[in-house]
This record gives structure tokens, sequence and C-alpha cells, in this order.
């Protein structure tokens, strides 16, 4: 019988980085849209309840934006785990809230791939995307050389299930 070993490999700890540049962008383009609404609400005098919906949009946002760029990309990289066995591939993230674990078996891998953005690219990273019949999963944050080595990996193990596949399959048809 088959023991699933619990998920040890970590992601770069520039993730924490990464993420928190990311976040800043999102926050930031969406705090010049909240400003550019207000400008819009003074210009054309509309309703108070819409400036008061509009400042508390920016105050909840500001909040936020102290959680999402302190503590939660640090939390995200201590607790985000994968495992890669001939078997199956694991994924484990999450918290106090929402915890994930997910086990795609590795007959199910249609295509692994590797994705580098403008951000990653500058610390050196790269995330893997492993395709399924209906999702698309993703470890993020490996150094560039490791992810290379994973998809590859994952590749050849994926082109030994066909191969077994095809033999077990020709052997039954004949």
């Amino acid at each position: 019988m088959y023991v699933l070993k619990e998920p040890t490999q970590k992601i770069s700890p520039d993730a924490i980085k990464v993420w928190r540049i990311t976040d800043t962008i999102s926050i930031i383009i969406f705090l010049v849209t909240l400003t550019f609404l207000l400008y819009l609400h003074y210009s054309y005098q509309w309703d108070f309840w819409i400036g008061a919906v509009i400042y508390s949009l920016i105050g909840v946002t500001c909040v936020s934006a102290i959680i999402e760029l302190i503590i939660l990309p640090v939390y995200k990289q201590k607790t985000w785990r994968y495992e890669i066995d001939s078997n199956c591939i694991q994924l484990k993230h999450g918290g106090a809230i929402k915890k994930t674990h997910m086990i795609i078996p590795m007959d199910k891998v249609y295509f692994v791939d590797t994705y580098q953005g403008p951000i990653l690219k500058r610390y050196k990273l790269a995330a893997i995307k492993i395709g399924t019949v209906g999702y698309v999963h993703e470890i993020p944050n490996l150094p560039e050389e490791k992810a290379s080595e994973i998809r590859n990996y994952i590749a050849s193990l994926t082109e030994l299930y066909k191969e077994k596949e095809d033999t077990n399959g020709d052997q039954t048809r004949g």
C-alpha cells in the first residue's frame, strides 16, 4: 500500500517580497480609482451617501493594506508546502481560516509549464503551472533552476505514465 508523506518542500523566502510588490501595485491602483471617484463626487456634487461610501472604502482599503502587506505574505510563505513523487503532486497551504491540501495523481496531469512575469524575473523566481482536466494548479515562487528541474521531472513522470497506459492498453487489446 502506498503511504502518503506530508509535504516538506518550501517555496523561496523571496516570495514575501514578490507578494508585497504585487499587492502594493493592486492597492495603489484601487486607491487611485477611489481618489478619482472622490474627485468626481466633489466636482459633480453627488449625493452625500456616495462620498461616505468612497471614504469608507478608502478606510477599509488602508486597514486591509496593512494586513496584506505586513502579515499575510510572511504567513503564506511559512505555510506553503509541496511534495512531488512518482505517484502524485501534493500542494498544501493555508492557515487559520482555510487550509488546502491538494493531491494531484500523476496520471491526471496533462501539462506542466513554468511561468515568469517581470516581478518574478527580477527575483530570479518562477511559478510552475500544472494542468489537469478541470483546473490549473500552481506552485508559486520557486528559484528558476529548481522550477525547471521540477517541470522536467513532472513531465518525465507523466510520459512514463502515458507509456505504461499505452503498453497496458496494447496488452488488453491483443
